[in-house]
């Protein structure tokens, strides 16, 4: 008898200890939530056919000069993910494509309000007509032709946000072009480099 308690007591704890583990893994996980709250010193406008907004990415050290972002209270690290295109301009009327051609270059950074470096990205494409173009932005002026400025194909990007910051800025660090007639790098704070759209951030609520 005393053999069939400690067996009964053995199998009641053992039973007790995978209710336990059981309970601990059906733990519902965090809920994440996506928010698309940001900022531009440059709102280029909407996408014709995208419907998206599109902003220029400006060299600077401050997001306030560029693209801010607002990272909600969250617990943990967030993540800043955004499509990064080329800043094209378009000529006017019909050109060979062979004058026409243009590479660019783009290198960002995403930034604390400190200006510290979090993280980068960068963009590489050439354009020779507008099938290489991601979209065409509507000019302010309904029924108007477009904007010369137009957005290549995109790069998806994603950036880790460590825990504790409220606001990043997505800005530019330099930009390289090549053209038939030769080539340029350009570092110049104030200067377009680049077009962001599509930016979310994907988080856990505090």
């Amino acid at each position: 008898m005393p053999v069939l308690r400690a067996t009964a007591l053995l199998v009641l704890a053992l039973a007790a200890s995978t209710m336990i583990v059981q309970a601990a893994q059906q733990k519902p996980a965090a809920t994440r939530k996506t928010t698309s709250a940001f900022a531009c010193a440059s709102d280029l406008g909407s996408g014709v056919a995208s419907r998206r907004r599109f902003c220029d990415v400006i060299i600077a050290s401050v997001a306030a000069d560029s693209v801010s972002v607002t990272i909600p209270p969250h617990t943990g690290t967030a993540t800043l993910s955004f499509d990064l295109h080329n800043r094209f301009t378009v000529p006017a009327g019909a050109i060979d494509p062979s004058q026409v051609f243009v590479r660019h270059t783009a290198v960002v950074s995403v930034i604390r309000q400190t200006g510290d470096v979090i993280g980068r990205a960068a963009v590489s494409r050439d354009y020779r007509t507008t099938a290489d173009l991601f979209d065409r932005i509507a000019s302010a002026v309904r029924g108007s032709t477009p904007k010369a400025e137009a957005p290549g194909a995109p790069m998806p990007s994603q950036v880790v946000i460590p825990a504790g910051i409220s606001v990043v800025g997505i800005v530019g660090s330099r930009f390289e072009e090549w053209r038939p007639s030769g080539r340029g790098a350009f570092d110049t704070p104030g200067r377009p480099i680049a077009i962001v759209s599509n930016v979310r951030v994907d988080y856990v609520p505090r």
